[in-house]
């Protein structure tokens, strides 16, 4: 009897499960939403029974869709968002909603820590930038506004780690997740203790860690009930959403870089050695393979910013038909040029205030122009994080498009032509639980390593997308004004800031 493998990715908006076989052929994909609850401006919570609930309805519903029986399921894998908190009890029970990555009460926190510790410190142990929505200044967030659920905190996990910890029973994380928590030393591969003295956080408040895919446990009876899998399925401890759509995309070889637009944006570049940026502009994360690096930059507003356009400008118009008309205006939008910063930034601003502006209006701009200039301000901004790479001398030579940045070929062609690199495409469909279901075959024995994996699943488009001379050429002077504007609307930031 055919094994299939089964993976499962916690995304912010949706959770979604596939059924694919020992060569990366998908069977079935099944998605379920959830709402964030916003409670008070800038809070972004999610309820975990939300995710639980999800979990179970998409993986019964990928089943039935896939025709293949619970027998033939050789692992479970898992891939979640990255950063958010999940306190939970003695008895392996939430205290209280998710705060995730899109969460901003703890600016106050990142401030303070960053001055008691200090950048360089910082830089040292854990090799990041700290930002509001990741688990380290939550906690300490938690610790002075929510004392009680403090006190009967048992473990703090990342999302996925909730999830696999219904299935199994099991408290425990990985690297390429726990990497990205602010509490936790990638080159040394485990949670860093002077970090925690410094900040008086108990050592037992955090899961032990294992392999991304090394066997986490196995279904138990409850959660088998719920999915329709048999007790006893072994689950992998699986990874971080951006690890993973990076192996899904066969993104584990330095010198390739995978581009994500999809809520926000992310690039990515594997390295065989640590390669922090000194002055933590850029992330840096373990991947699913061990002894394998990434550096990542990330924007809050990628097609976030696009959703802004259609729900309060362009409305009546779906993502489709928005880059069709954004398409149809003159490459650098006749002087206009947006600055994608709707929610605070990240790379490289590490700015939580930082905001949004259309600049260039003029009577002759249309709706096309607004469009399109959403677009490759996004774009522009994922930039600055190639900027940074290069000139740490991360390598980043072949540029992979991933997410929402391959649904349409303008998307394509400002990557090609703004990167100045030929955008090359996978034809992985649901990247980030494909990489989980990868994984899920390491753990079962199906694959050898990642490298096998991806030999054996990540397929090719035959086209490549190169970059237009012309358009490289206009886009390098918008570029030029683009990195500018951040410091000429915030004039008490300082280039070093």
């Amino acid at each position: 009897m055919d094994s299939f493998l089964l993976g499962i990715d916690l995304g912010t908006s949706s959770l979604k499960a596939v059924v694919a076989d020992a060569d990366g052929a998908l069977r079935a994909v099944e998605s379920r939403e959830y709402p964030i609850h916003q409670l008070q401006p800038g809070w972004a919570e999610q309820d975990v029974g939300d995710w639980e609930r999800a979990m179970f309805a998409a993986v019964r519903g990928v089943l039935e869709r896939s025709g293949v029986v619970p027998g033939q399921i050789a692992a479970i894998g898992l891939s979640g968002q990255m950063h958010g908190t999940v306190c939970i009890d003695g008895w392996d029970e939430a205290l209280r909603p998710a705060i995730i990555w899109a969460d901003r009460r703890s600016a106050a926190e990142v401030e303070e820590i960053e001055k008691r510790l200090g950048r360089g410190f910082l830089a040292r142990e854990t090799g990041n930038p700290l930002a509001t929505g990741f688990m380290l200044p939550t906690w300490l967030w938690l610790r002075e506004h929510e004392p009680e659920t403090a006190r009967r905190t048992a473990h703090l996990l990342l999302p996925k780690d909730y999830l696999r910890l219904r299935l199994t029973g099991e408290v425990g994380s990985e690297p390429s997740d726990a990497s990205a928590t602010g509490l936790f030393n990638p080159t040394q591969g485990d949670w860093s203790q002077p970090l925690m003295d410094a900040l008086e956080i108990q050592s037992a408040l955090l899961p032990p860690i294992f392999p991304s895919g090394s066997a986490a446990g196995r279904l138990v009876e409850h959660a088998a009930r719920e999915t329709g899998l048999l007790p006893g399925t072994p689950v992998v401890f699986g990874g971080g959403d951006q690890a993973c759509q990076a192996l899904g995309n066969g993104i584990i070889q330095p010198g390739n870089l995978s581009c994500t637009i999809g809520t926000g944006g992310q690039l990515l570049a594997p390295t065989v050695t640590p390669m922090p940026d000194p002055e933590l502009r850029l992330h840096l994360y373990n991947h699913v393979e061990p002894g394998l690096f990434f550096s990542m930059g990330a924007i809050l507003s990628a097609g976030l910013s696009l959703r802004w356009l259609r729900d309060n400008v362009l409305a009546g118009l779906d993502y489709q038909e928005l880059a069709d008309l954004a398409a149809t205006a003159p490459p650098g939008c006749e002087g206009l040029i947006f600055l994608p910063h709707l929610a605070g930034e990240r790379t490289p601003h590490m700015d939580p205030n930082a905001r949004g502006a259309f600049v260039g209006l003029t009577l002759r701009h249309t709706r096309a122009h607004l469009a399109r200039a959403v677009m490759e301000g996004v774009v522009f901004a994922l930039r600055q994080a190639l900027d940074l790479m290069l000139d740490l001398g991360i390598p980043a030579e072949r540029l992979v498009a991933s997410g929402g940045g391959t649904a349409h070929p303008l998307w394509l062609q400002l990557q090609a032509d703004i990167f100045d690199r030929p955008v090359y495409r996978t034809r992985t469909v649901e990247a980030a639980a494909v990489g989980a279901a990868m994984l899920a075959g390491i753990g079962a024995d199906v694959f050898a390593d990642a490298a096998d994996a991806v030999r054996r699943v990540v397929r090719w488009h035959d086209e490549i997308i190169p970059p237009q001379p012309a358009n490289v050429a206009r886009y390098q002077q918008i570029y030029n004004i683009f990195t500018e504007l951040y410091l000429a609307l915030h004039p008490r930031k300082t280039k070093a800031a």
